[in-house]
Protein backbone atom coordinates (compact mmCIF):
# COMPACT_ATOMS: atom_id res chain seq x y z
CA UNK A 1 0.00 0.00 0.00
CA UNK A 2 1.34 3.43 -0.94
CA UNK A 3 2.34 5.84 1.80
CA UNK A 4 0.44 9.16 2.01
CA UNK A 5 3.38 11.08 0.47
CA UNK A 6 3.75 8.64 -2.43
CA UNK A 7 -0.01 8.56 -2.91
CA UNK A 8 -0.03 12.35 -3.09
CA UNK A 9 2.82 12.34 -5.62
CA UNK A 10 1.03 9.70 -7.71
CA UNK A 11 -2.19 11.71 -7.57
CA UNK A 12 -0.40 14.87 -8.73
CA UNK A 13 1.31 12.93 -11.53
CA UNK A 14 -2.01 11.51 -12.70
CA UNK A 15 -3.56 14.98 -12.60
CA UNK A 16 -0.74 16.45 -14.68
CA UNK A 17 -0.98 13.58 -17.16
CA UNK A 18 -4.72 14.07 -17.52
CA UNK A 19 -4.20 17.76 -18.20
CA UNK A 20 -1.41 16.86 -20.62
CA UNK A 21 -3.73 14.42 -22.40
CA UNK A 22 -6.40 17.10 -22.77
CA UNK A 23 -3.81 19.56 -24.07
CA UNK A 24 -2.50 16.96 -26.52
CA UNK A 25 -6.00 16.33 -27.82
CA UNK A 26 -6.53 20.04 -28.39
CA UNK A 27 -3.19 20.25 -30.18
CA UNK A 28 -4.19 17.19 -32.18
CA UNK A 29 -7.42 18.96 -33.15
CA UNK A 30 -5.45 21.92 -34.52
CA UNK A 31 -3.02 19.60 -36.30
CA UNK A 32 -5.93 17.66 -37.77
CA UNK A 33 -7.40 20.81 -39.28
CA UNK A 34 -4.03 21.79 -40.71
CA UNK A 35 -3.37 18.25 -41.93
CA UNK A 36 -6.67 18.04 -43.76
CA UNK A 37 -5.82 21.25 -45.62
CA UNK A 38 -2.38 19.91 -46.60
CA UNK A 39 -3.23 16.28 -47.36
CA UNK A 40 -6.22 17.00 -49.61
CA UNK A 41 -4.24 18.89 -52.31
CA UNK A 42 -1.47 16.27 -52.12
CA UNK A 43 -3.99 13.49 -52.81
CA UNK A 44 -5.54 15.41 -55.69
CA UNK A 45 -2.12 16.08 -57.27
CA UNK A 46 -1.24 12.40 -56.83
CA UNK A 47 -4.41 11.39 -58.69
CA UNK A 48 -3.63 13.76 -61.58
CA UNK A 49 -0.02 12.56 -61.85
CA UNK A 50 -1.03 8.90 -61.82
CA UNK A 51 -3.76 9.50 -64.41
CA UNK A 52 -1.25 11.14 -66.73
CA UNK A 53 1.43 8.50 -66.12
CA UNK A 54 -0.85 5.48 -66.63
CA UNK A 55 -3.48 6.32 -69.29
CA UNK A 56 -4.89 2.79 -69.28
CA UNK A 57 -6.31 3.36 -65.76
CA UNK A 58 -6.38 7.15 -65.84
CA UNK A 59 -10.08 7.53 -64.98
CA UNK A 60 -10.04 4.97 -62.17
CA UNK A 61 -6.89 6.34 -60.56
CA UNK A 62 -8.07 9.95 -60.74
CA UNK A 63 -11.53 9.15 -59.33
CA UNK A 64 -9.93 7.10 -56.53
CA UNK A 65 -7.56 9.80 -55.34
CA UNK A 66 -10.02 12.66 -55.95
CA UNK A 67 -12.59 10.84 -53.81
CA UNK A 68 -10.04 10.47 -51.04
CA UNK A 69 -9.15 14.16 -51.33
CA UNK A 70 -12.85 15.04 -50.92
CA UNK A 71 -13.07 12.74 -47.88
CA UNK A 72 -10.06 14.47 -46.31
CA UNK A 73 -11.65 17.88 -46.93
CA UNK A 74 -14.74 16.66 -45.06
CA UNK A 75 -12.53 15.98 -42.03
CA UNK A 76 -11.91 19.72 -41.53
CA UNK A 77 -15.41 20.75 -40.33
CA UNK A 78 -15.60 17.58 -38.22
CA UNK A 79 -12.34 18.53 -36.49
CA UNK A 80 -13.90 21.83 -35.46
CA UNK A 81 -17.03 20.37 -33.85
CA UNK A 82 -16.30 16.80 -32.82
CA UNK A 83 -15.80 15.94 -29.14
CA UNK A 84 -12.36 15.23 -27.76
CA UNK A 85 -12.84 11.49 -27.53
CA UNK A 86 -13.40 11.29 -31.31
CA UNK A 87 -10.27 13.26 -32.26
CA UNK A 88 -7.99 10.20 -32.28
CA UNK A 89 -10.50 8.31 -34.43
CA UNK A 90 -10.50 11.14 -36.95
CA UNK A 91 -6.70 11.12 -37.11
CA UNK A 92 -6.79 7.37 -37.71
CA UNK A 93 -9.28 7.95 -40.52
CA UNK A 94 -7.12 10.66 -42.04
CA UNK A 95 -4.08 8.38 -41.81
CA UNK A 96 -5.95 5.43 -43.34
CA UNK A 97 -7.30 7.20 -46.42
CA UNK A 98 -3.93 7.48 -48.24
CA UNK A 99 -3.19 3.86 -47.30
CA UNK A 100 -6.43 2.69 -48.91
CA UNK A 101 -5.68 4.63 -52.08
CA UNK A 102 -2.16 3.24 -52.10
CA UNK A 103 -3.33 -0.38 -51.87
CA UNK A 104 -5.93 0.04 -54.61
CA UNK A 105 -3.40 1.80 -56.85
CA UNK A 106 -0.90 -0.99 -56.30
CA UNK A 107 -3.54 -3.53 -57.28
CA UNK A 108 -4.30 -1.60 -60.48
CA UNK A 109 -0.72 -0.81 -61.59
CA UNK A 110 1.65 -2.67 -59.25
CA UNK A 111 4.88 -2.98 -61.18
CA UNK A 112 4.97 0.44 -62.80
CA UNK A 113 3.76 2.23 -59.70
CA UNK A 114 6.34 0.55 -57.47
CA UNK A 115 9.16 1.22 -59.89
CA UNK A 116 8.27 4.90 -60.06
CA UNK A 117 7.08 5.92 -56.61
CA UNK A 118 7.79 3.10 -54.17
CA UNK A 119 8.22 5.76 -51.49
CA UNK A 120 4.44 5.94 -51.21
CA UNK A 121 4.56 2.65 -49.31
CA UNK A 122 6.28 4.26 -46.35
CA UNK A 123 4.26 7.50 -46.49
CA UNK A 124 1.84 6.40 -43.71
CA UNK A 125 4.86 5.97 -41.42
CA UNK A 126 5.04 9.75 -41.07
CA UNK A 127 1.47 9.96 -39.81
CA UNK A 128 2.28 9.24 -36.11
CA UNK A 129 5.08 11.81 -36.22
CA UNK A 130 2.88 14.40 -37.88
CA UNK A 131 0.06 14.00 -35.36
CA UNK A 132 2.24 13.51 -32.29
CA UNK A 133 0.64 10.25 -31.20
CA UNK A 134 1.49 8.62 -27.89
CA UNK A 135 3.97 5.74 -27.73
CA UNK A 136 1.29 3.05 -27.41
CA UNK A 137 -0.80 4.35 -30.30
CA UNK A 138 2.28 4.98 -32.46
CA UNK A 139 3.70 1.49 -31.87
CA UNK A 140 0.36 -0.18 -32.56
CA UNK A 141 -0.08 1.74 -35.80
CA UNK A 142 3.43 1.00 -37.12
CA UNK A 143 3.37 -2.69 -36.19
CA UNK A 144 -0.05 -3.13 -37.79
CA UNK A 145 0.96 -1.25 -40.92
CA UNK A 146 4.25 -3.13 -41.31
CA UNK A 147 2.52 -6.48 -40.81
CA UNK A 148 -0.37 -5.81 -43.17
CA UNK A 149 1.60 -4.07 -45.92
CA UNK A 150 4.61 -6.40 -45.74
CA UNK A 151 2.35 -9.45 -45.67
CA UNK A 152 0.39 -8.30 -48.74
CA UNK A 153 3.57 -7.62 -50.69
CA UNK A 154 5.26 -10.91 -49.80
CA UNK A 155 2.26 -13.25 -49.94
CA UNK A 156 0.18 -12.00 -52.86
CA UNK A 157 2.99 -10.68 -55.02
CA UNK A 158 0.64 -7.88 -56.20
CA UNK A 159 -0.19 -9.30 -59.63
CA UNK A 160 3.11 -10.80 -60.57
CA UNK A 161 5.85 -8.84 -58.84
CA UNK A 162 9.20 -10.58 -58.83
CA UNK A 163 10.52 -11.99 -55.55
CA UNK A 164 13.28 -9.40 -55.39
CA UNK A 165 10.73 -6.61 -55.85
CA UNK A 166 8.53 -8.05 -53.13
CA UNK A 167 11.49 -8.42 -50.76
CA UNK A 168 12.70 -4.88 -51.42
CA UNK A 169 9.20 -3.55 -50.87
CA UNK A 170 8.78 -5.42 -47.57
CA UNK A 171 12.22 -4.24 -46.39
CA UNK A 172 11.33 -0.64 -47.29
CA UNK A 173 8.15 -0.88 -45.28
CA UNK A 174 9.95 -2.43 -42.28
CA UNK A 175 12.78 0.11 -42.33
CA UNK A 176 10.34 2.97 -42.72
CA UNK A 177 8.28 1.80 -39.74
CA UNK A 178 11.43 1.39 -37.63
CA UNK A 179 12.59 4.89 -38.55
CA UNK A 180 9.14 6.23 -37.72
CA UNK A 181 9.17 4.54 -34.30
CA UNK A 182 12.65 5.84 -33.46
CA UNK A 183 11.67 9.32 -34.60
CA UNK A 184 8.61 9.17 -32.41
CA UNK A 185 10.74 8.15 -29.42
CA UNK A 186 13.08 11.09 -30.02
CA UNK A 187 10.11 13.45 -30.15
CA UNK A 188 8.56 11.80 -27.09
CA UNK A 189 11.49 12.56 -24.80
CA UNK A 190 11.05 16.36 -24.82
CA UNK A 191 7.36 15.89 -24.06
CA UNK A 192 8.15 13.60 -21.13
CA UNK A 193 10.67 16.14 -19.86
CA UNK A 194 7.97 18.76 -20.12
CA UNK A 195 5.66 16.61 -17.99
CA UNK A 196 8.40 16.13 -15.38
CA UNK A 197 9.10 19.86 -15.37
CA UNK A 198 5.42 20.55 -14.85
CA UNK A 199 5.33 18.07 -11.97
CA UNK A 200 8.31 19.79 -10.37
CA UNK A 201 6.72 23.18 -10.96
CA UNK A 202 3.49 22.03 -9.31
CA UNK A 203 5.50 20.66 -6.37
CA UNK A 204 7.35 23.96 -5.94
CA UNK A 205 4.10 25.89 -6.19
CA UNK A 206 2.61 23.66 -3.52
CA UNK A 207 5.64 24.29 -1.30
CA UNK A 208 5.36 28.04 -1.87
CA UNK A 209 1.64 27.97 -1.07
CA UNK A 210 2.46 26.07 2.09
CA UNK A 211 5.08 28.64 3.07
CA UNK A 212 2.69 31.48 2.33
CA UNK A 213 0.09 30.00 4.70
CA UNK A 214 2.42 28.63 7.40
CA UNK A 215 4.31 30.34 10.19
CA UNK A 216 8.00 29.37 9.83
CA UNK A 217 8.78 29.48 13.56
CA UNK A 218 5.95 27.36 14.97
CA UNK A 219 4.90 25.50 11.80
CA UNK A 220 1.32 26.55 12.54
CA UNK A 221 -1.04 28.06 10.00
CA UNK A 222 -0.75 31.83 9.92
CA UNK A 223 -3.20 34.72 9.95
CA UNK A 224 -3.43 34.85 6.14
CA UNK A 225 -4.47 31.21 6.08
CA UNK A 226 -7.00 31.87 8.85
CA UNK A 227 -8.91 34.33 6.66
CA UNK A 228 -9.02 31.82 3.81
CA UNK A 229 -10.06 28.86 5.97
CA UNK A 230 -12.80 30.79 7.75
CA UNK A 231 -14.38 31.67 4.41
CA UNK A 232 -14.45 28.00 3.40
CA UNK A 233 -15.59 26.89 6.85
CA UNK A 234 -18.54 29.27 6.74
CA UNK A 235 -19.94 27.43 3.71
CA UNK A 236 -19.90 24.01 5.37
CA UNK A 237 -21.19 25.30 8.70
CA UNK A 238 -23.96 27.23 6.99
CA UNK A 239 -25.30 24.03 5.50
CA UNK A 240 -25.46 22.27 8.87
CA UNK A 241 -26.42 25.43 10.83
CA UNK A 242 -23.78 24.52 13.42
CA UNK A 243 -22.04 26.82 15.89
CA UNK A 244 -18.30 27.41 15.84
CA UNK A 245 -16.19 28.24 18.89
CA UNK A 246 -13.35 30.75 18.48
CA UNK A 247 -10.54 30.50 21.04
CA UNK A 248 -7.88 33.20 21.37
CA UNK A 249 -4.76 32.69 23.49
CA UNK A 250 -2.07 35.13 24.57
CA UNK A 251 1.16 34.24 26.38
CA UNK A 252 1.40 35.99 29.78
CA UNK A 253 4.33 38.35 30.33
CA UNK A 254 6.08 37.16 27.18
CA UNK A 255 8.07 40.40 26.91
CA UNK A 256 9.63 39.76 30.29
CA UNK A 257 10.73 36.29 29.16
CA UNK A 258 12.41 37.77 26.09
CA UNK A 259 14.10 40.50 28.14
CA UNK A 260 15.47 38.16 30.81
CA UNK A 261 16.26 34.97 28.86
CA UNK A 262 16.68 36.26 25.33
CA UNK A 263 14.74 35.86 22.11
CA UNK A 264 16.06 32.36 21.52
CA UNK A 265 14.33 31.24 24.71
CA UNK A 266 11.20 33.07 23.60
CA UNK A 267 11.22 31.29 20.24
CA UNK A 268 11.68 27.94 21.98
CA UNK A 269 8.75 28.73 24.28
CA UNK A 270 6.52 29.58 21.31
CA UNK A 271 7.45 26.32 19.60
CA UNK A 272 6.62 24.35 22.74
CA UNK A 273 3.26 26.09 23.06
CA UNK A 274 2.50 25.46 19.38
CA UNK A 275 3.30 21.75 19.77
CA UNK A 276 1.01 21.54 22.81
CA UNK A 277 -1.79 23.31 20.92
CA UNK A 278 -1.45 20.79 18.08
CA UNK A 279 -1.73 17.91 20.53
CA UNK A 280 -4.79 19.43 22.17
CA UNK A 281 -6.97 19.75 19.06
CA UNK A 282 -8.86 16.98 17.29
CA UNK A 283 -10.52 16.33 13.93
CA UNK A 284 -11.57 19.50 12.15
CA UNK A 285 -10.12 21.78 14.84
CA UNK A 286 -7.34 24.03 13.54
CA UNK A 287 -4.65 26.13 15.23
CA UNK A 288 -3.23 29.40 13.92
CA UNK A 289 -0.52 31.78 15.02
CA UNK A 290 -2.47 35.01 15.07
CA UNK A 291 0.26 37.44 16.11
CA UNK A 292 3.56 37.57 17.95
CA UNK A 293 2.52 35.54 21.00
CA UNK A 294 -1.16 35.18 20.15
CA UNK A 295 -2.81 32.00 18.92
CA UNK A 296 -6.27 31.24 17.60
CA UNK A 297 -8.01 27.87 17.70
CA UNK A 298 -11.16 27.25 15.63
CA UNK A 299 -13.52 24.53 16.90
CA UNK A 300 -16.29 23.75 14.39
CA UNK A 301 -19.52 22.30 15.82
CA UNK A 302 -18.71 23.56 19.32
CA UNK A 303 -20.78 25.87 21.53
CA UNK A 304 -19.57 28.35 24.14
CA UNK A 305 -19.48 25.78 26.95
CA UNK A 306 -17.51 23.22 24.91
CA UNK A 307 -15.13 25.91 23.68
CA UNK A 308 -14.51 27.11 27.25
CA UNK A 309 -13.75 23.56 28.38
CA UNK A 310 -11.23 23.06 25.57
CA UNK A 311 -9.60 26.44 26.26
CA UNK A 312 -9.28 25.64 29.96
CA UNK A 313 -7.77 22.24 29.18
CA UNK A 314 -5.23 23.90 26.88
CA UNK A 315 -4.43 26.54 29.51
CA UNK A 316 -3.70 23.87 32.11
CA UNK A 317 -1.58 21.92 29.61
CA UNK A 318 0.53 25.00 28.84
CA UNK A 319 0.92 25.67 32.55
CA UNK A 320 2.01 22.06 33.02
CA UNK A 321 4.91 22.54 30.58
CA UNK A 322 6.63 24.58 33.32
CA UNK A 323 8.62 26.73 30.93
CA UNK A 324 10.93 28.84 33.07
CA UNK A 325 10.72 32.61 32.59
CA UNK A 326 13.49 33.71 35.02
CA UNK A 327 16.97 32.38 35.61
CA UNK A 328 16.92 32.89 39.39
CA UNK A 329 13.36 31.71 40.01
CA UNK A 330 12.34 28.16 39.13
CA UNK A 331 8.77 28.83 40.25
CA UNK A 332 8.36 31.57 37.63
CA UNK A 333 6.89 29.54 34.77
CA UNK A 334 5.13 30.52 31.60
CA UNK A 335 1.33 30.72 31.57
CA UNK A 336 -1.28 31.62 29.00
CA UNK A 337 -4.62 33.41 29.06
CA UNK A 338 -7.60 32.45 26.93
CA UNK A 339 -10.69 34.16 25.55
CA UNK A 340 -13.62 32.24 24.08
CA UNK A 341 -16.41 33.37 21.76
CA UNK A 342 -18.87 31.69 19.41
CA UNK A 343 -19.79 32.39 15.81
CA UNK A 344 -23.41 31.67 14.96
CA UNK A 345 -25.01 30.81 11.59
CA UNK A 346 -24.82 32.06 8.91
CA UNK A 347 -21.24 32.94 9.97
CA UNK A 348 -21.16 36.06 7.87
CA UNK A 349 -18.93 38.11 10.19
CA UNK A 350 -15.93 36.24 11.52
CA UNK A 351 -14.28 39.52 12.47
CA UNK A 352 -17.04 40.11 14.99
CA UNK A 353 -16.44 36.69 16.56
CA UNK A 354 -12.71 37.39 16.73
CA UNK A 355 -13.37 40.77 18.37
CA UNK A 356 -15.54 39.13 21.01
CA UNK A 357 -12.88 36.46 21.64
CA UNK A 358 -10.27 39.20 21.88
CA UNK A 359 -12.41 41.07 24.40
CA UNK A 360 -12.79 37.90 26.46
CA UNK A 361 -9.01 37.46 26.33
CA UNK A 362 -8.57 41.04 27.56
CA UNK A 363 -10.89 40.29 30.43
CA UNK A 364 -8.76 37.25 31.34
CA UNK A 365 -5.65 39.45 31.25
CA UNK A 366 -7.26 42.17 33.33
CA UNK A 367 -8.50 39.64 35.89
CA UNK A 368 -5.04 38.38 36.76
CA UNK A 369 -3.84 36.32 33.76
CA UNK A 370 -3.50 32.52 33.52
CA UNK A 371 -7.24 32.03 33.25
CA UNK A 372 -10.02 31.49 30.74
CA UNK A 373 -12.88 33.91 30.12
CA UNK A 374 -15.75 33.66 27.68
CA UNK A 375 -17.88 36.42 26.19
CA UNK A 376 -20.75 37.04 23.84
CA UNK A 377 -21.62 40.07 21.79
CA UNK A 378 -24.24 41.04 24.37
CA UNK A 379 -21.90 40.67 27.34
CA UNK A 380 -19.19 42.66 25.55
CA UNK A 381 -21.58 45.48 24.71
CA UNK A 382 -22.90 45.51 28.25
CA UNK A 383 -19.41 45.66 29.73
CA UNK A 384 -18.29 48.39 27.36
CA UNK A 385 -21.36 50.58 27.57
CA UNK A 386 -24.18 51.38 25.21
CA UNK A 387 -22.10 52.91 22.36
CA UNK A 388 -20.25 49.73 21.42
CA UNK A 389 -19.39 50.86 17.91
CA UNK A 390 -18.24 54.43 18.55
CA UNK A 391 -15.23 56.06 20.08
CA UNK A 392 -14.91 56.08 23.85
CA UNK A 393 -16.25 59.20 25.54
CA UNK A 394 -16.28 60.44 29.10
CA UNK A 395 -19.44 58.49 29.96
CA UNK A 396 -18.10 55.14 28.69
CA UNK A 397 -17.32 52.34 31.10
CA UNK A 398 -13.66 51.92 32.20
CA UNK A 399 -13.53 48.51 30.54
CA UNK A 400 -14.58 49.99 27.21
CA UNK A 401 -12.09 52.88 27.39
CA UNK A 402 -9.21 50.61 28.34
CA UNK A 403 -9.96 48.00 25.70
CA UNK A 404 -10.43 50.53 22.89
CA UNK A 405 -7.27 52.37 23.89
CA UNK A 406 -5.35 49.12 23.80
CA UNK A 407 -6.64 48.40 20.30
CA UNK A 408 -5.82 51.90 19.09
CA UNK A 409 -2.27 51.55 20.37
CA UNK A 410 -2.11 47.90 19.22
CA UNK A 411 -0.57 47.13 22.62
CA UNK A 412 -1.28 44.56 25.28
CA UNK A 413 -0.86 45.18 29.01
CA UNK A 414 1.94 42.57 28.95
CA UNK A 415 3.92 44.72 26.50
CA UNK A 416 4.92 47.23 29.12
CA UNK A 417 2.17 49.83 28.62
CA UNK A 418 -1.06 50.33 30.50
CA UNK A 419 -3.48 52.03 28.07
CA UNK A 420 -6.46 53.93 29.22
Amino acid sequence: MLSPDRLQVATRRDSVRRRDAVRQLEELRRTLRLGSMIVAPVLLITGLSLAVRFPTHDAGLFVLWATEAAAVVAVYPLALRVRRRYIVRLTLLLASLPSIGLLVSLAMEPGALLSMISGYCILPVAVPLFFGWSRRLRTSWLVAYAGVMGGIVLVTGLNGLALTQRTDMAIDVGIGCLIGWIGGELLERPRLRTIENELELHRLNRVLRGHAGTDPLTDLLNRRRLATDLGLLAVSLRQSEALCAVLMFDVDRFKRLNDELGHAAGDAALRSIAAELKRAVRGRDTVYRYGGEEFVVILPDANLVAGTEVAERIRRAIEGLRIQTRLDDEDATLTISAGVAVSEPPHGDWDAALRVADFALYQAKSSGRNRTCSATTESMNEAMGSEADGEADDNSSPARRTWQAAHRLTLRPDEGATPG
